[in-house]
């Protein structure tokens, strides 16, 4: 299989199937912090909530309005980001970010980042991507 069909085929596999079945949207009953992040070129909007306990999630929920990338770029965020601490989650988004501008997956990547490579093709659906991770890193409290 080329690498273009293994990343056609990730894209298919994640991010296709978490658009249709989108994990983590349902609210939490008493987070410790929220942010709602939108992207006004396409009106996607992004609210993520967490709980944190001892400097790490706990749990979170992700509930995005729009387009599937965001949707699944959210879902996957809440599959990924439970017992992780401030420098773990914003170490994945940057990760995101370099491969949506079109950066090296890198070998270690998680499959369900890995799956958004395709997204560097399309440079105004890039943000669609990260948005989700925007709103996760706006819910850390600021460092001391």
């Amino acid at each position: 299989m080329s690498e273009a069909s293994r990343v056609d085929a990730l894209y298919r596999e994640v991010v296709l199937e978490h658009y249709r079945h989108p994990r983590g949207r349902a609210p939490l009953a008493a987070p410790d912090a929220s942010a709602v992040v939108d992207n006004p070129v396409c009106g996607d909007q992004v609210k993520v909530e967490v709980c944190l306990a001892g400097g790490r999630i706990e749990s979170v929920s992700a509930r995005a309005r729009g387009c599937a990338i965001a949707v699944a770029s959210a879902s996957v965020l809440t599959e990924m980001v439970p017992g992780l601490g401030r420098e773990a989650c914003d170490a994945l988004g940057e990760s995101l970010a370099r491969l949506v501008e079109g950066g090296p997956a890198g070998a270690d990547l998680d499959e369900r980042l890995a799956a958004f490579e395709r997204i560097a093709d399309l440079p105004s659906r890039r943000r669609c991507a990260t948005l989700p991770w925007e709103a996760l890193h706006e819910t850390w409290p600021p460092p001391r």
